[in-house]
């Protein structure tokens, strides 16, 4: 299966002469006349890589594109390469260097652009993502094996990504899409109609909060209010730096605890307000401790 790339750019000679490049050498190509139709694309397509041109109607439509792409959980994966003809008029803002890590940005190209430098970038950017790639194609099509032909089969398929991501990804609903010969609509009908499945990656310690008869009468409705008012997130979000997901269950089977909460695997029993921010500490510093 050919890599699958989109040029997003207003200038229709260096689209046109830019996939006929690629396309002579392998790849697929769609592309986009604007920021809005880009994006529009990026969400339908997942495509494997973007060229995204820095300025179009405005300055920095290309740099907002960039920065909403990053904002998708379906999309923030996929490598952009910038194309710019303004790199002599202007500074790039500094989150679009290629060296910093909060966007998708692999490297920037000013125009006019030689092909061997771009075709070097483009085989690059493809090659790092392509074995993730290939890894969920197989791990996709070896789900419909095992459930073809069995009633729900969808459902337990989303059952069964989600139990391995955390969440259901676009770019794998994608996949699955074509897998399975179904419509994305098809899809996110049932991702939507079922409370169960995420459509946006958790974080990375799970709080959850028991609202059983007993701990609700000891104090949950209070520990709950502290963790949202500390952790800035009502119930079934993530905070913003992805550490914590916040949820209410029904019961955690610990009556004699109560009030309880656990993160992960990891159960806290007869817990005060008092307590929340030590608790919550504890993830604080073995995250910092982590990215040191």
């Amino acid at each position: 299966m050919c890599a699958r790339i989109l040029i997003i750019d207003d200038d229709q000679d260096f689209t046109e002469a830019t996939q006929l490049l690629l396309q002579a050498n392998g790849y697929q190509v769609t592309t986009a006349a604007s920021g809005q139709e880009g994006f529009s694309k990026v969400k339908h397509d997942s495509p494997d890589l973007i060229l995204l041109d820095m300025m179009m109607s405005y300055k920095t439509e290309g740099a907002d594109i960039a920065k909403a792409i990053a904002a998708d959980a379906a999309s923030k994966e996929i490598p952009i390469v910038m194309i710019t003809g303004a790199h002599k008029e202007m500074d790039f803002p500094f989150e679009l260097r290629p060296q910093d890590k909060a966007l998708p940005v692999r490297a920037v190209l000013e125009k006019p652009v030689k092909p061997e430098s771009l075709l070097k970038i483009v085989e690059k950017c493809i090659k790092l993502n392509s074995q993730d790639h290939v890894k969920t194609v197989n791990q996709l099509e070896h789900l419909a094996a095992k459930w073809k032909g069995k009633k729900g089969n969808l459902v337990m398929i989303l059952h069964e990504i989600q139990n391995h991501y955390g969440y259901v990804p676009r770019n794998v609903s994608f996949e699955l899409s074509r897998i399975l010969e179904v419509p994305m609509a098809s899809i996110y009908e049932v991702l939507t109609f079922y409370n169960y499945f995420k459509l946006e990656a958790p974080g990375k310690h799970t709080i959850s909060v028991c609202m059983g008869t007993a701990c609700y009468l000891k104090g949950a409705p209070q520990i709950l209010s502290e963790l949202k008012r500390i952790l800035h997130v009502e119930e079934e979000q993530t905070t913003q730096d992805k550490l914590f997901h916040l949820q209410v269950v029904r019961c955690l089977g610990c009556c004699g605890l109560a009030p309880v909460i656990t993160i992960g695997s990891k159960v806290y029993g007869k817990v005060k307000t008092k307590e929340v921010m030590d608790i919550l500490s504890l993830y604080v510093k073995e995250g910092s401790k982590n990215n040191e």
